[in-house]
Formats: C-alpha cells, structure tokens, sequence
C-alpha cells in the first residue's frame, strides 16, 4: 500500500483505516470540547469574583499600585518614614559595646560632638547623598585613646538607608586617619560614639 492512490490490492485495507480515522477524529472533538467546557465554567468563577470584589467591607490600604507613579511629595515622605524606622532601629552606642565586649566603653558627649563636627565638615555625606538623595543612617564610631590622645579612629558600623552608605563610610574611614584628639577627651580606652546622619 505505497504511493499517492490506493492501489486495488490495498482496497481491503480501506475500511480499517477509515474505522480507524473516525475513532481519532471523534476522540479529538470529545477532548476538545471537554477543554472548551472547562475553560468556560473557569471563565465564568472568575467573572463572578470579579463582580463580587465590590462587595468586600475590608479597608483598601491607600497605598498606590506596584509600579504606579506617586507624587515627589509622597515619595519624599515614603523615604523619611523608611529612613525614621532605619534609625529606629539601630543599635544604641551601648548595645554596640554590649556586644563588643568589656573592653569597649561608650565615648563622651565631648568626643560625640567632636566627631559630628567632623563628620560635617567632610563632603562624604554628599558623596552618599549623589548616588541615594534620600540616605539616612547612623555610624558607631571607634576610638582608641591613648595616655597620649587618640591613635585610631574608624568607622566601627553603620546602619543606612540604603548601600550608598558604603561610600560615606569608606570615605569617613579616609578622613578619620587624620583625626586625632588629645588625652583630655578620654581616659586609656576603646571607645563607641555614635552620630546620626
């Protein structure tokens, strides 16, 4: 039974195969229907939960969609409200010397204030503040003193707002190997300060 036309001797073959196509073509419309049946009846749950979904009493948060456009204003407040729960969060100076060990004391309001004002006066808070204008944290300074004054002074942790913080703290690190205080800022010791940027 080759070729393009059946041959007289395939003839005999001719009512298996037509038996045969017509079982196929019976199962594939059976088992397509089937489907077009099931893709309705989903169809039609879900338009009857989509005219449900007014009736819910639920509050609706007033949050925009993923993906919507919000205003400067309210993204400016989103941000201060992420930066307030960011420092919220952080570790006080003695929670950090808690974890440091005995040999680490909470620095004075005096070496605080000083290493604020240092802090200032370098433009690494405005280099963190190009790449995240929104950058808020907190940085734990350490501060080894001497009998002589301080000799080390780095940034021992920071906690930011976002990873633009890295850039503030490798730059504070830089600036802060000049930094020295002179023993009347602390006894012998190693010392945690913390500022707020």
């Amino acid at each position: 039974c080759q070729g393009t036309r059946p041959s007289e001797s395939c003839q005999h073959h001719m009512p298996a195969i037509e038996d045969y196509m017509s079982t196929r073509r019976h199962d594939f419309f059976t088992t397509t229907s089937l489907t077009a049946l099931a893709a309705l009846a989903a169809l039609a749950a879900l338009t009857g939960l989509a005219a449900c979904g007014g009736d819910s009493t639920a509050k609706v948060d007033d949050a925009p969609p993923a993906g919507a456009a919000v205003s400067a204003d309210a993204f400016r407040k989103q941000q201060e409200h992420f930066a307030d729960s960011v420092i919220n969060a952080t570790s006080t100076a003695k929670d950090v010397v808690n974890k440091l060990g005995k040999t680490y004391a909470v620095g004075s309001t005096r070496l605080r204030d000083s290493l604020a004002l240092l802090t200032a006066k370098t433009d690494c808070y405005a280099h963190g503040r190009q790449s995240d204008p929104y950058l808020a944290g907190t940085i734990s300074y350490f501060v080894f003193m001497s009998v002589v004054g301080s000799n080390v002074v780095r940034v021992q942790e920071g906690q930011w707002t976002s990873a633009a913080g890295n850039i503030v703290v490798s730059c504070l690190n830089l600036a802060a190997k000049d930094w020295r205080f002179d023993a009347t800022f602390g006894t012998p010791a190693s010392y945690i300060t913390q500022v707020q940027l």
